[in-house]
């Protein structure tokens, strides 16, 4: 007999995204889904996973203003960084070492890659070329910055993990976070948001507290939401060992006995990061239109990643249509 637990309606908790969804997505899709039935290298296994992964659906969601050109883009970032991450979860410390290796070079030397042999080398330089295609000039050393700091911190996940075995170790909040704020990926589609939009906001406004803050919030909700719906796949695939309602459940400062609990637990971090956010955008400048865009672009993001999680079958979170309206995940 399966486990029923209560999960929240984080959109409601949402501000309303300016764009439900962007018009091209149907033009995605089937574009995408020729080149996943062509690509030479995948077999069934792999064509099977990528189109249920509904990456052109997460673009389409979570960007919602951005042209044609855009979306394809952001389709090869989220596809690399799942492939990246997917390659990394279970590997060890020297093997993800090496993975990310050959994703810094790809996005270094995408040409070169496209023309190895290796298989892994040639899906992920294929992705990098289309990535950075709409990266506009100023923006693409934040870029770079961002993506490697991703791409590292997969590294650092696989050692984290290991010496958690070895060691007999839980994580707590605080030692997971820092390593996930950076595992989630979020950070190079905040650069996608500016470059995409024609932003030119001044380096000083970017790294004001009020932004820093605020982009630091978005990423824990994304974490916070990402990590709640993806936990019954990750259990099922790796246990769950780098997830935060586990993490919840084995750190004695939360109180958290259950898995209710955790996601209970969950869900008022979810919360109190919302009223942060809200509160850093609330004293916004209400004449720079730029930073206004910027804000409802991350509001986008936030709101479209949790639509595409409930909707993918990547995920499966709801065995019905009737689960998903009263938010029961079974397990």
């Amino acid at each position: 007999m399966s486990m029923v637990y209560r999960l929240p309606n984080f959109v409601a908790r949402c501000p309303r995204k300016t764009t439900p969804i962007s018009p091209y997505f149907s033009k995605l899709e089937k574009e995408f889904n020729k080149w996943v039935d062509t690509f030479p290298l995948f077999g069934n296994r792999e064509r099977i996973a990528y189109k249920s992964g509904q990456i052109p659906l997460f673009a389409s969601l979570c960007f919602p203003f951005a042209d044609l050109k855009g979306l394809r883009a952001i389709v090869d970032l989220m596809a690399a960084i799942i492939f990246l991450d997917k390659a990394n979860e279970t590997a060890s410390a020297e093997d993800a070492e090496r993975n990310t290796s050959v994703y810094f070079a790809a996005f270094d030397h995408p040409q070169t890659g496209m023309a190895s042999s290796n298989y892994f080398v040639q899906l992920i330089s294929r992705f990098a070329l289309g990535a950075t295609a709409v990266i506009s000039e100023e923006y693409k050393a934040d870029f770079s910055l961002l993506n490697a700091a991703f791409a590292r911190s997969t590294t650092q996940e696989a050692v984290e993990r290991r010496a958690a075995k070895m060691n007999n170790l839980n994580f707590t909040l605080d030692t997971y976070l820092p390593t996930r704020r950076c595992t989630m990926g979020a950070r190079p589609f905040l650069v996608y948001i500016r470059s995409l939009k024609g932003l030119k906001i001044s380096r000083a406004l970017l790294e004001h507290p009020t932004v820093k803050g605020m982009e630091l919030e978005a990423v824990e909700m994304v974490i916070i939401t990402n990590d709640v719906y993806s936990y019954k796949k990750e259990l099922r695939d790796d246990g769950a060992s780098h997830n935060i309602l586990t993490v919840l459940m084995q750190d004695p400062t939360t109180g958290c006995s259950d898995l209710q609990h955790a996601i209970d637990y969950a869900t008022n971090l979810f919360n109190e990061a919302m009223d942060r956010f809200n509160a850093y955008r609330a004293v916004l400048p209400k004449d720079d239109p730029q930073l206004i865009e910027y804000t409802d672009a991350m509001v986008d993001g936030l709101v479209g990643g949790i639509e595409w999680q409930v909707m993918s079958p990547r995920y499966k979170v709801f065995k019905t249509e009737e689960d998903r309206i009263k938010g029961l995940m079974r397990l």
